[in-house]
């Protein structure tokens, strides 16, 4: 146990962990996961952008990486984001990470298992979200004025889809 991140009996712990903060470094991630799992935390809500399936061979890894932020660029089309808004969500946030893919995959050529395997070896269990959850997420999608937006659940997961292409998954998990 971690004395200096336990919490009060009135306090609980909840991390948040994007899936592609290891993307650089995915044989970190059974580490990490031990890490959270020792900070006992009440929820563990976890994004994966579909695009570091690090489970794939390279050839497919780097396909389905290079179509998941396609499907982003076409979905920032559909809600009319200024051309200069794009450039730059292309220069800054997509280059470097289409780089980062492929040059972390270079330097770490093994495939990992998926990251849902990892999360139930290292003891975690899915949380099913609840209707109340699951009606929100899809009145906060049907506020947007974009068409071809939607949710979609899969699982234990809400996934955000653009003309039925996943751009994002939500899940919560617990140890």
């Amino acid at each position: 146990s971690l004395p200096i991140f336990r919490a009060n009996d009135n306090e609980a712990v909840a991390v948040n962990f994007p899936i592609w903060s290891t993307s650089n470094q995915p044989a970190a991630l059974p580490n990490v996961l031990r890490f959270v799992k020792q900070l006992s935390p009440k929820i563990v809500v976890s994004l994966d952008r579909g695009c570091d399936r690090s489970d794939l061979p390279f050839p497919q890894h780097i396909l389905q990486a290079l179509q998941s932020y396609i499907h982003l660029l076409e979905s920032l089309d559909a809600v009319n984001v200024t051309s200069d808004a794009v450039n730059k969500i292309e220069r800054f946030l997509l280059q470097p990470k289409i780089e980062s893919t492929v040059l972390g995959r270079l330097r770490t050529p093994d495939k990992m298992p998926l990251w849902k395997t990892l999360f139930a070896s290292a003891g975690f269990t899915p949380v099913p979200f609840s209707n109340f959850t699951e009606t929100q997420a899809e009145c906060v999608v049907k506020r947007n004025p974009a068409r071809g937006f939607h949710v979609e659940k899969r699982q234990e997961s809400l996934v955000l889809c653009w003309q039925r292409r996943e751009l994002i998954s939500a899940s919560a998990w617990r140890c």
